[in-house]
């Protein structure tokens, strides 16, 4: 799936989104980059993958950089007892027993109310609520992000952050 990114009514980058799935594994990837102004030339880039087998996270990577220097990267694995998210900084368990719905898969399948939603960015769960039918709001330590969904893609993002607010669009050759 293909995402323009808008701000102001211009647009500023593309999001793209990918299934990809074999035997037994589904590998989903998310890469967002953009550019803007804010007083200097401002160049973000994202990047998520993460790995699911059997429908149950396995393990998973991803960072985010600025102007080409990379801020914070994250690698997630399953162990016997949960998870290990390992940062820069530090190395921290997470107890869940399986993960079966994060960020990644966010795009591919339309939450339910209340739904959570796990996060390696945040290393925690988030939850969706819904606004009104086939649209979500997911609100983070970051901000808030409102989701809509038609016939269970995402069709839709609005990030709303203190510099401004981010509009990605499916692009309709990509559906």
């Amino acid at each position: 799936l293909s995402y323009s990114v808008n701000k102001s009514r211009k647009e500023i980058g593309k999001m793209t989104v990918s299934r990809i799935s074999s035997s037994s594994e589904v590998m989903y990837e998310n890469i967002t980059a953009v550019k803007y102004y804010i007083l200097v030339q401002l160049e973000v880039k994202y990047v998520l993958k993460e790995i699911f087998e059997d429908g149950v996270l396995i393990r998973g990577e991803g960072f985010s950089s600025l102007n080409g220097s990379k801020k914070m990267t994250h690698n997630i694995f399953k162990k016997e007892e949960g998870y290990v998210l390992e940062t820069k900084e530090r190395s921290q368990s997470i107890p869940f027993e399986t993960i079966t719905y994060s960020a990644a898969k966010i795009y591919f399948e339309e939450p339910k109310d209340k739904q959570p939603v796990f996060s390696q960015n945040f290393a925690t769960y988030l939850n969706f609520q819904e606004v009104d039918p086939h649209y979500y709001l997911l609100t983070s330590p970051q901000g808030k992000n409102y989701y809509r969904y038609d016939n269970g893609i995402c069709t839709e993002v609005t990030v709303i952050r203190d510099f401004g607010t981010l509009h990605f669009n499916l692009r309709p050759e990509s559906y």
